[in-house]
């Protein structure tokens, strides 16, 4: 029997017994994968802990360096409690938003190039203003605008929902600096080991994976009761407390001078002089520009390939698909995390590339389902290009962790919300390519590109091994 088998199902009693967890209008073979996934990250994360447990520490515990641990644990908490909320929130919005726009009857990919186009235009000058301004007011700043945008998505006007795609370019440039600039800056004013850093990178990208799992959980329950308005306004509330527990933090300010104006400017040149005389910032920026703009072309990919060869009966269930994917991120982090934090975490992002690359080369060539016929029956396409699309979310959960230790490695403190916005703007140049090669091209066509893309983040990774450190 097939694992996606959607005949054999009812025949067998544990596939009775685990769809009987789920509503009925949920395929029994996409819950099994769910709970075959879950199963699978329970196991890694149990096999992380024993081996972290019984792996003899080299520093020398004193009671200095227990209270600064439990310090470090307190500020870990203070962080993570904002930053997981923040991300439950946004992955909120994502599983619906392209069906949403669809019910609507609005263009989706003139909304999707408006958002990634402001984020293009707005995110280098945010950047630099998150460094000037300081991060906490940033933070808020995003908080507010979220509110603002995710009202704006119950309005079925074209107009009222450009104007809240060019917010949300302003808001993922927010999202994507000011959150970690704060954390890194504060880490170390608090005194806090550098090493430490990889801790709560490690800890950030296994926890974003938990919470988009829940996220995908929620949304399909939201959409079920609300129709697909339904996560949007679960996200606003979130937002809500999140913005309360922002409110508690102290303030941090990167690079600053005589003036606002002057310290703009200053921080853009001291940005610009760090990606011109770093090779190692230049090639993580270049980097970390192919491997997000090839997922985030993704994102606008995987629901309408999906809805094309979706073999079962009923609509395709987004939020249940979505939350296999975000087991699949939780698992790279925490696969990161077992291979033993910050150590040759250039290796392991040339790897993760690799890997996603030959998951989007098989879906541009089609695979034949027969690749994996223990798993994956004759489905059509769906069986391999799901499973594909599976190894991609692992490989963006273990990448993230690694990229966000480089950053903490190689970007100056003082300007690093300016560097990293400064990298956003390839970054998004590659997203409104991808994006409009995704609704003008045939799938294979835009897979293909995605996966060159993946290929030349691999190559420029490769280059960058070998000068990881000075």
């Amino acid at each position: 029997m097939g694992y996606f088998s959607n005949d054999a199902a009812p025949e067998e009693p544990q596939y009775k017994l685990l769809a009987s967890l789920f509503p009925e209008s949920w395929p029994a073979p996409l819950s099994n994968l769910f709970c075959g996934l879950l199963l699978l990250l329970t196991i890694l994360e149990g096999m992380r802990r024993l081996k972290t447990a019984t792996t003899p520490t080299t520093e020398r515990v004193t009671r200095q360096t227990k209270g600064k641990v439990s310090e470090f644990n307190a500020f870990q908490r203070e962080y993570l409690a904002v930053y997981l909320v923040i991300m439950l929130a946004d992955w909120l919005q994502g599983t619906n938003m392209y069906t949403l726009y669809s019910g609507y009857g609005v263009s989706v990919s003139t909304l999707f190039l408006t958002g990634f186009s402001s984020s293009l235009v707005f995110g280098t000058f945010v950047g630099l203003l998150v460094d000037a301004y300081g991060r906490k007011r940033a933070c808020v700043l995003f908080c507010l605008l979220e509110i603002a945008i995710n009202a704006m998505e119950h309005v079925p006007s074209m107009p009222i929902l450009l104007l809240g795609r060019v917010l949300g370019g302003i808001s993922t440039s927010l999202l994507f600096s000011a959150f970690e600039s704060w954390m890194v800056a504060e880490h170390r004013r608090r005194g806090f080991p550098e090493a430490w850093l990889a801790k709560t990178f490690g800890l950030s990208s296994a926890g974003n994976g938990a919470v988009a799992v829940v996220a995908g959980l929620l949304a399909q329950v939201a959409a079920d009761v609300k129709g697909d308005i339904g996560p949007f306004q679960l996200a606003i509330a979130l937002t809500v407390l999140a913005l309360v527990l922002i409110l508690r933090w102290p303030e941090n300010y990167g690079k600053t001078s005589d003036g606002v104006l002057n310290s703009v400017s200053s921080s853009l040149s001291t940005a610009t002089k760090a990606v011109k005389t770093d090779r190692r910032v230049a090639l993580l920026a270049a980097v970390s520009a192919l491997f997000e703009g090839a997922t985030y072309t993704f994102v606008f990919m995987w629901v309408p390939r999906l809805i094309a060869i979706y073999p079962f009966e009923g609509g395709l269930p987004t939020g249940l698909i979505f939350a296999s994917f975000m087991v699949c991120i939780t698992i790279g982090g925490v696969i990161y995390s077992a291979l033993g934090m910050d150590s040759s975490v250039e290796s392991y992002s040339f790897l993760c590339l690799l890997a996603a690359f030959g998951a989007m080369a098989l879906c541009a060539l089609g695979a034949p389902p027969s690749v994996m016929p223990q798993i994956l029956p004759a489905l059509g396409d769906f069986g391999p290009t799901l499973a594909a699309f599976l190894v991609l979310e692992g490989c963006v959960g273990c990448f993230n962790a690694c990229a966000g230790t480089m950053r903490s490695r190689y970007i100056p403190e003082d300007v690093q919300a300016a560097v990293m916005n400064l990298g956003r703007v390839p970054l998004n140049l590659l997203v409104v390519g991808g994006t409009y090669l995704s609704d003008a091209a045939p799938a294979q066509v835009a897979f293909a590109a995605v996966a060159l893309a993946f290929l030349g983040g691999a190559a420029l990774q490769a280059a960058l091994v070998p000068v990881k450190r000075d």
